[in-house]
């Protein structure tokens, strides 16, 4: 740990949550994915376990109080996405949606029956404006996407030509009903990170190639090129978004407006960069280095 994490929040404290650029890391666990706010402030940590294995049960949820990790939930296969709604943490898990509550009991929000199309592969869950619901993307076709060596088929290839559209986005009550909200798209190949706006527009890290694309009633357009192995996405108030590239270990910040990224991951040696959260109270982005098994908090 190069700083440790509370030496690192109480200089933002001082600062104002101006930008720190010494960057502090924590190790969590095995294959940390997904990072969010939850009961008591605390964070809570989505690992996806050593194995990543349907039914291996080797999947949790751990809590970050201070530079303390501990179990919080256990038994899970391999939770992605991990979001905090009407008092439950929310994560997905291959085919199943899963409420956590207080004490870290968790219980089946929606399962593969409850799906109007079974899901293939379920990853990021992002909270909808409302409160009482959550997207969560269905990545569609992920073993089509890669050659025997694990890279990315190259774009316009007759591999890339031949991955089937079936990924879907769905919305998921916090009562467990689910609904489609984007019908497979051409566009939307293999969507992994999802964030929506407050007006209710919908982006997408389009996995395969490298696209963030924004879905505005029923309207497609490309935010931004170049993000192959998009992981995360988010925004904060001040309108800018991040992208996160979990094969290459990048995260890029975009303003308003501006077609000019900045490139927020130099310097940290990350093994990977996956579903990345900005923590506006702390000053913070804080960054899942799946690899590595650590998370790493820089300054916003």
């Amino acid at each position: 740990m190069k700083t440790p994490l509370l030496v690192l929040l109480a200089a933002l404290a001082l600062a104002g949550c101006q930008t720190v650029q010494t960057p502090s890391k924590l190790a969590v666990g095995a294959n940390p994915e997904s990072v969010t706010r939850g009961f008591d402030g605390d964070l809570f940590v989505s690992l996806m376990g050593p194995s990543r294995k349907a039914g291996d049960g080797d999947g949790k949820v751990v809590r970050v109080s201070g530079d303390k990790v501990t179990d919080f939930t256990t038994g899970l296969n391999d939770p992605k996405g991990i979001a905090f709604a009407g008092g439950f943490l929310i994560t997905a898990d291959f085919d199943t949606v899963w409420k956590i509550d207080a004490k870290g009991n968790k219980t089946v929000l929606a399962g593969p029956k409850d799906f109007p199309t079974a899901p293939t592969f379920l990853n990021d869950v992002e909270v909808e404006p409302s409160g009482k619901s959550i997207l969560v993307t269905d990545m569609g076709a992920v073993t089509k996407m890669r050659g025997a060596d694990g890279k990315l088929f190259a774009l316009n290839s007759a591999e890339h030509k031949a991955i089937p559209v079936i990924a879907r986005l769905f919305r998921v009550t916090l009562d467990g009903k689910v609904t489609e909200v984007i019908a497979p798209n051409a566009r939307m190949l293999n969507p992994n990170g999802v964030d929506v706006l407050k007006d209710g527009r919908i982006r997408l890290a389009e996995f395969f190639t490298g696209d963030v694309l924004e879905y505005n009633k029923g309207k497609w357009k490309a935010i931004a090129k170049g993000h192959r192995s998009g992981d995360g996405i988010v925004h904060d108030s001040k309108g800018r978004f991040y992208i996160s590239e979990v094969m290459f270990g990048r995260v890029t910040r975009y303003e308003p407006g501006s077609k000019n990224p900045k490139l927020l991951s130099e310097g940290l040696e990350l093994q990977s960069a996956a579903d990345i959260y900005v923590d506006e109270a702390h000053g913070l982005l804080i960054i899942p280095d799946s690899k590595a098994g650590q998370l790493v908090f820089i300054g916003l």
